[in-house]
C-alpha cells in the first residue's frame, strides 16, 4: 500500500482562499460555511464536501429543518454528486454536466475555500467551457438563504449554443423533519406540495402537519428557490422544474435529466408539472447562445421563510443588480469584521491567516459576546454559537435558532473552554462567564451537560422607562411582560407597530441594559467527573486582565446561585453489583420525580437550589465559599486508593470514550491534579484576605456543608491514627452520601461561619492527603503522571433483604459491598501530564516531564505528535468504546488535537520557550504539509490519524472539522505568545501593565516587527531591530510609546503604570510600540 494516497494540487489564492485542484480525486473531507448572518440576520447552517458540486446539506436551525437532506459524511461523499446541486448543460447539443463523476478526465475542477464563501471552478476543453460555482450565506436578511452563482464562459472561439438546467434534484419540503426523512421517506410524499410554481419562485412545504395527532397544524412559508439569467447585463427571471418526472423521466436514479436531452428546454415547459404527492426537484432552466469570451451567470437563492410574501421580495432583490455581489461582499466583511480583534502580522502569513480562522471557529462553538449596558457587569449574551455538530459529527444535535441574535446550545465542557479567551478580545465582558460557569456547579458538585442561550425578564419597576421609547407603549405589553431574548425582541418589533422613538437597535439596547439576565441549561444525560475543572481556568483568565477585582469576583456575598438537576445520585448500595459474574458500578444517576415535581411547582427559577428544603428562596453564597463547597465534594470523591477523583457520576473525564470505566469502579488523575490547583488557589486567596482584612473573618456556609466538613476532618484525623485507606474512603463517602442525600431537595438554610484560618487549617490537610495520593500514583506510573486507573474488587459481600433474599437493582443485577480494592493503572493517556503540568514547581520540573513524554509510548515519532493515549489493546472491552475503535482513529491512539494543543499550551505556559516552538513546527496545524493533512492549514480538525493506524495512506490526515477545543487552546496559546499571561498586575496598590511576549526571532518580519490587536482595540507593534527571540536572556524592552489620537506618550522600559494601564485596558488607547 502507498505511503500517501495521490493528492491534489494546493495552495492559496489572492483572496488568500486555499485552492484545492482537481479535488474530485482528493481523499474525502467535509466542511461548513461558518452560519453567521450578523445579528440582524438569520443564520443557515450549510455543509459541504469535495466531491460533486461540494453543498452536502443545508438548512436552519437543526437537521430537523433541512433544504437538503442532512447525511453523514460517508454518505454525503457518495451522494452529494447526484442529490446535490447540478448543472445540466447540451452545448451546440452535446450533454455535458460540469463537476459530475461522470465527466471526462480531460474536465479538471478547483475549489476555493474562504472564511465564508466557497467556489468551484472547472474547464472543459472539449466543450469550450469554464464553469465558476460559487457559494455563499446571506447575512443581515429577515431570512435565511443560501446563494448561487454559476458562471459560463466560452472558452472555445465558436459561439456556443446552450440549454441549462441548474439547482437541486431533490429540495425538502419544510415540515419533513430528519427523522421523516430517513424513515418514511416515501409515505411523506403524500403531504407534499409545491406552491406559486407560476411566480418562478416556488414554496415548498407539506399541506398540514405529519403527525399523527389528533392536533393538526397548517404551515405558513417554506423552503424555497428561485433563480435568474444574468446576459449583457439584463436580469431575466428562469422557470422552476419542480417535477422531476418532467426532468429525469423515468430514470429515478437522477443521473441525467431525459427530458431535457428529448426536447430541451422549451419542451419541458410545456409539460404539465405535477406539484403534489412527489418529492420535488428545485431546478432552472433556460437558453442561450454565448459568443467567444462571453459569459452569462444563473443567480440563485434557496432558503426559508416564515411567510410566503417574504419571496416576493427576495425575487424583486434577486433582479437587483449587484445584490449578491453586495451580500457576498457583506458576508466576507462580516466574518473579517469579527475576526479583527485577533489581527495578527508575523512574518508567517499562513500563522496569521490561521490565528483568524481559529477565532471564527472558536466563536461558533463559544459564541461571541454581545454587551448591554454599561459598568462592571452588563448584560452579556453570546451569539454565533452552536453544539459542534456537522457531517462527520453526526451523533449531535446541533441547533441555530432562525432569529436575530441568534444563539445555540452547546455542552458544558465545550463552551466553558471556548470562552475561556472571551475577555482577552472583549474586555467588557468582565466575571460574567467566570460568575455563570460557577453558578452551574450544584451543590453536589456536579453540573448540567447542556447549556443553553440566555433568556430575559423585565421587572415591573422597571418597564415604564422602556415603554416611554414608544408613541404606543400598550403594544410592548405582552413583550414585555414575558421572557425574551434579544433575537425575539427585534422579530415581535418588525411584526408589531409601537411607533418608536428610537431605532429598534437603541430600543433593543435600552431594554437589555436594565433586563435580568437568566442562565438556562439542562440536565442532559449525566455528571462527567471533568467538567468542573474548567471554571478555574475562567476565573485565572479573568484576573490575568483584572487582578485589581480579585476580592469582588471571590467575595462579593449572595453573587452566584446553585443549579438543581432533575436527577439523583445513587448511594454505593444501589450503584454496586454483580453483572456478568464480575463486581460493577452502574445506575450512578437515576430521575428523581420528587425532585422534578418540586422543581415543576415554582413559579420560576425552577432550576436553583432554595433554601427551607427547595420552598424557600433561591440560595445564593460567594464564589470563593462556592469554590470552597466545590473542593469538599471533589475531595471526598478520592478513589479507595487516595489517588484519583472517582467517576461517581456514572461518565468518565474529559476522554468521553472511556465510557466503560465508571462501571469498572474507574478514577481519574487529572481531575485530582485540578482538585490540587483549586486548593492551593483558595488558600493563596485566603491568604491575600486575611492579610487585607481582620484575621477572625470568615465566610458563612450552609450547615449541611459545615457538618460534612467536620466528618471529613474527623475521618482524616482518623486516618492519620491508623492509615486504613480502605476505612478512611468508605467513611468519607458515607459522609458524603448522607450530604447528598440531606441536600436533594434543597438546604435547611441555616448558616454556621467558618474563620479563614479554620477553611486554611481544612484546606492544608486537604492538600496534605492529596499531595501523598499525587505522589504514590506517580510512584505506581514510573514517575509519569497516570490519568486513569480501574479498580479490582478483591472481596465483596452480597447485601442480603430482611427477607433473606439477596437485595438486586431494577435489572435483577444482585448488590453487592466491598470490602477491598486494588488498583489498576491504565496505559499512559496524554491528558494526565497535561494536567500535571498546572501544578509543578518551575522550569526544570516541567522540562523533565515533557522528556520523559517524549520519551514515552505517547510519542508518534514518525509524525512528531502526540498521541492522546498510549495502545489499549490489552484491555478489557469493557472500559469503553476507545478499545473497539482502530488503533490511531477517533479517540484510540490518535493525535487529539485538542489535547496535543492543551501539551502545547502547557509547555508554553511553563516556560520551556524552545521547546514550544521547535514542537509546533511538527503539530500546529498551519505547520503542517496540507497534502498529508488532506484539508485547508487553516482548520483545525478533531483528530490526526496516528502511525498506530493499519492504513499508512491516512497516517497525518485529519478528520471531524473545525468546531473543537482546540481552537480554546490556540487562544490560550496566542495570548501568551503576544502578551504574557498576566501582563496586567496590581503594584503598591496601582494598577501595571507590561507587556511580556514569548515570540522567535523568525517570527519576526524583515523590518524586525510583529503587529498585533490587544484586548481587541489596541493595535501594538514589537519593533525588535536585532531579531532576536524576546525569551532569551537579557532581552528587555528599552522603550514604549502610547498613541491616543494625536497625543503620544513615552515611557521608558516596559512597564505601563498608572493611569495608562487602565486606559490601555479600556480601549482607551490606540496604539502601542514597544521597542526591544
Amino acid at each position: 500500500m502507498a505511503e500517501h494516497a495521490p493528492q491534489a494540487a494546493q495552495h492559496f489564492d489572492e483572496a488568500n482562499r486555499f485552492v484545492i485542484e482537481n479535488y474530485a480525486a482528493a481523499r474525502p473531507f467535509a466542511s461548513f460555511l461558518p452560519g453567521i448572518a450578523g445579528t440582524d440576520g438569520i443564520p443557515l447552517w450549510v455543509f459541504y464536501v469535495n466531491r460533486g458540486q461540494a453543498i452536502a446539506a443545508f438548512g436552519t436551525r437543526d437537521k430537523d429543518h433541512a433544504i437538503m437532506e442532512y447525511q453523514p459524511a460517508n454518505k454525503a461523499y457518495q451522494q452529494t454528486p447526484y442529490v446535490g446541486f447540478r448543472t445540466f448543460l447540451t452545448v451546440n447539443g452535446t450533454p455535458y454536466e460540469p463537476f459530475s463523476p461522470l465527466t471526462a478526465p480531460t474536465a479538471v475542477g478547483a475549489m476555493a475555500m474562504g472564511m465564508n464563501e466557497l467556489e468551484l471552478s472547472e474547464s472543459s476543453a472539449e466543450h469550450g467551457l469554464t464553469t465558476t460555482v460559487t457559494y455563499f450565506t446571506l447575512p443581515h436578511e429577515n431570512f435565511a438563504g443560501l446563494a448561487r452563482q454559476v458562471t459560463l464562459t466560452n472558452t472555445s472561439a465558436e459561439p456556443l449554443d446552450i440549454e441549462a438546467l441548474d439547482g437541486l434534484p431533490v429540495i425538502i419540503p419544510a415540515g419533513v423533519n430528519n427523522e421523516v426523512a430517513k424513515q418514511m421517506a416515501r409515505t411523506v410524499e403524500a403531504w407534499m406540495e409545491v406552491f406559486r410554481l407560476e411566480t418562478h419562485a416556488p414554496i415548498f412545504r407539506v399541506r398540514a402537519s405529519v403527525g399523527d395527532t389528533a392536533e393538526v397544524e397548517t404551515m405558513q412559508g417554506g423552503n424555497f428557490a428561485l433563480a435568474s439569467l444574468e446576459q449583457g447585463g439584463k436580469l431575466t427571471a428562469l422557470p422552476a422544474f419542480v417535477d422531476p418526472v418532467v426532468v429525469f423521466g423515468a430514470n429515478s436514479s437522477l443521473s441525467a435529466p431525459a427530458g431535457l436531452a428529448e426536447g430541451g428546454i422549451a419542451e419541458l415547459l410545456a409539460k404539465r408539472q405535477i406539484t403534489v404527492g412527489r418529492t420535488p426537484s428545485a431546478l432552472f432552466g433556460g437558453a442561450f447562445t454565448l459568443a467567444p469570451g462571453e459569459s452569462v451567470t444563473i443567480h440563485s437563492v434557496y432558503g426559508h421563510t416564515e411567510r410566503d410574501a417574504f419571496v416576493d421580495g427576495v425575487r424583486e432583490r434577486l433582479h437587483t443588480p449587484r445584490y449578491l455581489a453586495d451580500k457576498r461582499a457583506q458576508g466576507t466583511a462580516l466574518a473579517t469584521d469579527l475576526t479583527d480583534v485577533i489581527a495578527t502580522t508575523t512574518s508567517n502569513p499562513l500563522f496569521d491567516a490561521y490565528a483568524r480562522q481559529t477565532f471564527l471557529d472558536n466563536v461558533m462553538r463559544g459564541g461571541w459576546p454581545l454587551t448591554f449596558g454599561h459598568g462592571e457587569r452588563p448584560n452579556v449574551y453570546h451569539v454565533y454559537s452552536r453544539k459542534h455538530g456537522d457531517l462527520e459529527r453526526d451523533y449531535n444535535a446541533y441547533l441555530l435558532a432562525a432569529e436575530p441574535y441568534s444563539q445555540g446550545n452547546g455542552n458544558f465542557r465545550d463552551v466553558n473552554q471556548n470562552r475561556r479567551s472571551d475577555v482577552w478580545f472583549n474586555p467588557a465582558v468582565g466575571d460574567f462567564n467566570a460568575r455563570a460557569f460557577v453558578s452551574f456547579i450544584q451543590a453536589d458538585g456536579y453540573n448540567p451537560l447542556v447549556i443553553e442561550g440566555s433568556t430575559f425578564t423585565l421587572s415591573r419597576e422597571r418597564r415604564n422607562a422602556v415603554r416611554e421609547l414608544a408613541a404606543k407603549p400598550e403594544a410592548l405589553d405582552s413583550l414585555l411582560g414575558g421572557s425574551f431574548t434579544p433575537g425575539a425582541v427585534m422579530r415581535y418589533l418588525a411584526e408589531n407597530d409601537a411607533e418608536l422613538t428610537v431605532t429598534a437597535e437603541q430600543f433593543l439596547d435600552a431594554l437589555m441594559s436594565v433586563a435580568t439576565q437568566h442562565l438556562e441549561a439542562r440536565f442532559g444525560e449525566g455528571h462527567w467527573a471533568d467538567h468542573w475543572t474548567y471554571n478555574l481556568d475562567l476565573i485565572e483568565s479573568f484576573l490575568g486582565l483584572y487582578p485589581d477585582r480579585e476580592d469582588s469576583l471571590l467575595f462579593e456575598p449572595d453573587s452566584v446561585p446553585f443549579f438543581e438537576s432533575p436527577v439523583t445520585l445513587q448511594p454505593r448500595s444501589a450503584r454496586y453489583v454483580l453483572f456478568q459474574g464480575k463486581a460493577h458500578q452502574f445506575n450512578a444517576v437515576v430521575e428523581d420525580h420528587e425532585r422534578e415535581e418540586a422543581m415543576r411547582e415554582r413559579p420560576r427559577d425552577r432550576n436553583w437550589l432554595r433554601t427551607q428544603h427547595g420552598v424557600g428562596k433561591v440560595y445564593r453564597t460567594s464564589v470563593f465559599a462556592k469554590l470552597v463547597i466545590l473542593a469538599l465534594n471533589k475531595f471526598t470523591t478520592l478513589d479507595p486508593s487516595g489517588m484519583a477523583v472517582e467517576m461517581e457520576g456514572g461518565r468518565p473525564g474529559w476522554y468521553d470514550a472511556l465510557n466503560g470505566l465508571p462501571g469498572v469502579f474507574g478514577s481519574t488523575m487529572p481531575e485530582t491534579f485540578e482538585l490540587q490547583r483549586l486548593i492551593r488557589f483558595l488558600r493563596k486567596a485566603i491568604a491575600t484576605k486575611v492579610s487585607a482584612s481582620d484575621a477572625d473573618a470568615g465566610e458563612e456556609f450552609p450547615v449541611e456543608v459545615a457538618t460534612l466538613l467536620e466528618a471529613v476532618l474527623g475521618h482524616l484525623a482518623e486516618w492519620d491514627k491508623a492509615g486504613d485507606d480502605f476505612r478512611y474512603w468508605d467513611a468519607v463517602a458515607t459522609s458524603r452520601e448522607w450530604y447528598q442525600a440531606t441536600v436533594r431537595l434543597g438546604i435547611d438554610g441555616a448558616h454556621k461561619e467558618l474563620t479563614f484560618a479554620q477553611l486554611d487549617n481544612a484546606l492544608g490537610k486537604f492538600e496534605a492527603k492529596v499531595d501523598r495520593g499525587i505522589g504514590r500514583a506517580l510512584e505506581m506510573n514510573g514517575g509519569i503522571p497516570p490519568t486513569y486507573f480501574m479498580h479490582q474488587v478483591d472481596a465483596y459481600n452480597e447485601v442480603i433483604g430482611r427477607d433473606g433474599k439477596p437485595v438486586v437493582d431494577a435489572k435483577g443485577r444482585p448488590t453487592i459491598q466491598p470490602t477491598a480494592f486494588t488498583p489498576v493503572v491504565l496505559p499512559l493517556f496524554l491528558e494526565g501530564p497535561v494536567r500535571a503540568f498546572k501544578t509543578l514547581g518551575g522550569v526544570e520540573d516541567a522540562r523533565d516531564l515533557h522528556e520523559r513524554v517524549k520519551g514515552s509510548a505517547l510519542f508518534d515519532a514518525k509524525l512528531q505528535m502526540y498521541k492522546v493515549n498510549a495502545s489499549i489493546a490489552d484491555l478489557p472491552p469493557d472500559i469503553g468504546r476507545a478499545q473497539a475503535f482502530p488503533a490511531g482513529w477517533l479517540e484510540n491512539e490518535s493525535i487529539w488535537l485538542h489535547m496535543e494543543y492543551k501539551y502545547l499550551l502547557e509547555l508554553l505556559r511553563s516556560g520551556l520557550y524552545a521547546e514550544f516552538f521547535q514542537e509546533i513546527q511538527t503539530t500546529m496545524v498551519p505547520f503542517l504539509d496540507p497534502a498529508i493533512y488532506g484539508r485547508s492549514p487553516l482548520e483545525n480538525s478533531s483528530f490526526i490519524v496516528s502511525s498506530a493506524h493499519p492504513d499508512p495512506s491516512l497516517h497525518g490526515a485529519g478528520f471531524v472539522a473545525r468546531l473543537s477545543g482546540s481552537t480554546a487552546e490556540f487562544l490560550s496559546i496566542w495570548v501568551l505568545m503576544m502578551a504574557g499571561e498576566k501582563p496586567f498586575a496590581v503594584v503598591d496598590g496601582e494598577l501595571v501593565l507590561e507587556l511580556k511576549p514569548a515570540l522567535p526571532a523568525d517570527f519576526f518580519t524583515e523590518a524586525g516587527e510583529v503587529t498585533f490587536t490587544f484586548l481587541g482595540h489596541t493595535q501594538v507593534t514589537y519593533v525588535n531591530p536585532g531579531r532576536v527571540d524576546t525569551f532569551a536572556p537579557g532581552v528587555e524592552v528599552t522603550r514604549t510609546e502610547l498613541f491616543t489620537g494625536e497625543t503620544s506618550t513615552v515611557i521608558e522600559g516596559g512597564v505601563i503604570g498608572a493611569p495608562h494601564a487602565a486606559a490601555v485596558r479600556a480601549g482607551a488607547v490606540d496604539r502601542i510600540k514597544v521597542t526591544f
